[in-house]
């Protein structure tokens, strides 16, 4: 029977019948609530790029690619540090890595414009394949030759110059740029949740069975990566001009410079990249001298770092297209900083931890950003050399981690983690300074 209601002098009827079913509805989902958790999967909608069989594809190869990546991370540094005992050496061979980068970068962003993306993926991946196969057998013999182990490590490093446009490239061709972000945070989610094993296998073979174990594992997964890529239907348009490798560098370098933002953006990742990311060429350090531990312990802070890397990759993949700006860039710089001056001060491993998952959320988060950033301001037939361009700020790395090195070597680890997060927080305070006229030159751009 209805019920009458009396508020401010106007009467309205309430079914107590329907209103009795409706709780008796409510109150048997609440006390099998399946259905309901069934309801809410079954109109979760699959991301849109990973619809596509091509960008699938493309993201098992790079998949594949990043447990070899994550392994040699790990394995060159302590192969290098269980040699020499030296930090120095140890983040040098960290830092010959990137060192091409700073020559190669805009060359191997031309190639990435001028060739299919996949077949420059995997002709460079299996040339990787290669050297890591060689400094595993170094590894073998009973006295091994740093400088070849170095050298073979800038080797493998070069080979990433025409990689890493080619593929961030590739991902846009597949998806379109207003997806863009969106598939960046995909691909990269991937490439660190699959590189969580590579670090802990890396960590554990080298403990069992010794670094050159951790190469040739690496190799296998490299030439893997190589060939799912190479299945893959090409994605671009043909290259006018596909011969003139040396006229394409310039006229990516060209139009980089012609833009403040593009310029900035590039300034900022060079200065974040020598400073913040150079931690990792301290880890070893870190694992050894700091926490007294061995290359398992290095391996479960390589670990930690991928599990923040995880978090900040789902958030772009949430709400990527939202936190692509100078803004959000300048504010994730910040917080890189203050988590390296953090980890410096510590020295137990339960403490260490949660500051490494922060600084992954940083730096998972600064890299897609920034290549979203770096592609959403160029011409689009232009990309692959604007992200030869960001190759080429990352490949400046090696000056901060051999900086950092000789610092660790002379004061300490502690001091060198601090001296990265100092300079870091400098970077965003005076990219926030500078905020008003880069957002200006970006705006009338537009205009």
């Amino acid at each position: 029977s209805p019920l009458q209601h009396y508020s401010s002098g106007q009467t309205t009827n309430i079914d107590i019948s329907n209103w009795s079913t409706a709780t008796a509805r409510t109150t048997t989902q609440l006390m099998n609530p399946s259905p309901v958790i069934a309801s809410i999967f079954k109109n979760l909608q699959t991301p849109r790029p990973l619809m596509d069989p091509r960008f699938r594809r493309l993201w098992l190869g790079s998949n594949l690619i990043a447990v070899s990546t994550w392994i040699e991370r790990i394995a060159i540094g302590w192969l290098v540090l269980e040699i020499t005992n030296s930090i120095l050496l140890a983040t040098l061979a960290f830092a010959v890595r990137n060192m091409p980068s700073m020559l190669l970068g805009p060359i191997g962003g031309a190639l990435a414009d001028s060739f299919p993306r996949h077949r420059v993926i995997a002709l460079t991946t299996t040339v990787r394949a290669c050297t890591n196969l060689w400094i595993g057998l170094i590894a073998l013999g009973a006295t091994p030759t740093i400088w070849l182990i170095l050298l073979l490590a800038a080797v493998g490093g070069a080979t990433r110059t025409a990689e890493l446009p080619a593929t961030q490239a590739m991902i846009s061709d597949i998806v379109g740029m207003r997806e863009t972000p969106r598939a960046i945070g995909l691909h990269q989610f991937g490439v660190r949740a699959i590189g969580l094993i590579g670090s802990l296998g890396g960590g554990l073979a080298i403990e069992k069975s010794g670094s050159s174990t951790a190469f040739f594992l690496g190799a296998g997964f490299l030439l893997a990566g190589a060939f799912t890529i190479l299945t893959i239907t090409s994605t671009q348009p043909t290259a006018s001009r596909p011969n003139h490798i040396w006229r394409e560098t310039l006229t990516g370098v060209r139009l980089i410079l012609s833009s403040k933002i593009v310029v900035a953006i590039l300034l900022v990742t060079l200065l974040t990249e020598m400073f913040a990311f150079s931690y990792h060429a301290l880890l070893p350090a870190v694992a050894d001298q700091v926490l007294n531990a061995g290359a398992t312990a290095l391996g479960v802070l390589t670990f930690s770092a991928g599990i923040g890397a995880l978090v900040g990759l789902g958030t772009m993949v949430l709400i990527g297209p939202r936190l692509t700006s100078i803004k959000v860039l300048v504010a994730v710089i910040a917080c890189f900083g203050s988590l390296l001056i953090g980890l410096g001060s510590i020295s137990s491993m339960e403490r260490a931890l949660p500051l490494i998952v922060g600084i992954g959320v940083s730096a998972s988060l600064f890299d897609t950003i920034t290549l979203a950033l770096v592609q959403k301001h160029v011409p689009y037939e232009m990309r692959g050399r604007a992200l030869g361009g960001w190759v080429w700020a990352v490949g400046f790395g090696w000056i901060g981690a051999v900086t950092l090195g000789l610092i660790g070597e002379v004061f300490g680890v502690a001091t060198a983690l601090s001296t990265g997060g100092v300079i870091t927080l400098s970077v965003a305070t005076i990219t926030t300074l500078c905020l008003p006229k880069i957002t200006q030159s970006k705006t009338a751009r537009e205009k």
